[in-house]
């Protein structure tokens, strides 16, 4: 393949997740669970000779590093508060918002500048991230995501079974399994209904995305929603990565 490529490389909790972009078209997009990632990032980078660079983001804080050991051959960047940011970060420390979060607000002034943005980030944790349509960084929330909440109401319960998810349609449940599935189900969906309201009752006008792997869990119907494309993560990292190269 005659051009130059950018590595991105999303590293989350218990996934891996690769992208390689030509300019701003993607040619290739993986995954794989953690214990397999040095084979597949070393697999990637011997049969991609041609990559400009890397950038990656490591929320588990174990395997990011591995790509230092190839800066001889071309940039490697890690996500982190120094860099350049398409935004002013207005959190009160900085450097410790995580790279992630960082990643889903370079994507918005990317896909939606000068724009009200609340994004919500289903994964391991729920994130709630703002951002004002003068591109500043105004903070948010974190909260447990589906899967938590099932393991604590059975780690800090004596009867509580651990359940794997489940639709659920109503919010009585009529046995414990379905008591659990409603609580946790609704117990999210009426979190993020109410974070939604609170901002559209501070701004005249709110874009609302939706992303993570978890978003599939909620109803497409969520009001004035936009559940963001599969690669809306890896965008918000190109886009850092050439601000970054350029600067």
């Amino acid at each position: 393949m005659d051009c130059e490529l950018y590595l991105i490389v999303d590293i989350g909790n218990t996934l891996a997740k690769f992208f390689l972009y030509n300019e701003d078209q993607w040619v290739l997009q993986e995954k794989v669970k953690l214990d397999l990632f040095v084979d597949k990032a070393e697999a990637i980078i011997a049969d991609y000779p041609n990559i400009k660079a890397v950038i990656y983001t490591d929320v588990s804080h174990t395997v990011g590093t591995f790509f230092e050991k190839y800066s001889d051959s071309f940039p490697v960047l890690s996500v982190q508060s120094q860099m350049h940011l398409p935004f002013t970060n207005n959190y009160e420390s900085p450097e410790s918002l995580g790279s992630d979060r960082m990643v889903l607000a370079a994507a918005a002034c990317k896909n939606y500048p000068l724009t009200n943005v609340l994004i919500i980030d289903l994964g391991t944790c729920i994130t709630y991230d703002f951002l004002s349509s003068d591109e500043v960084y105004h903070g948010g929330a974190i909260s447990p995501g589906f899967e938590m909440r099932y393991k604590a109401l059975h780690h800090f319960t004596s009867n509580l079974p651990h359940l794997d998810w489940q639709a659920v349609d109503h919010p009585e449940g009529k046995t414990t399994h379905g008591a659990i599935h409603a609580g946790i189900y609704f117990g999210i969906l009426d979190e993020i209904k109410a974070r939604i309201e609170y901002y559209k009752s501070q701004y005249d006008s709110l874009t609302i995305i939706l992303t993570g792997g978890d978003a599939n869990k909620l109803p497409k119907t969520l009001k004035n929603s936009i559940f963001a494309h599969s690669n809306f993560v890896a965008e918000g990292m190109l886009h850092l990565l050439k601000l970054n190269m350029n600067s």
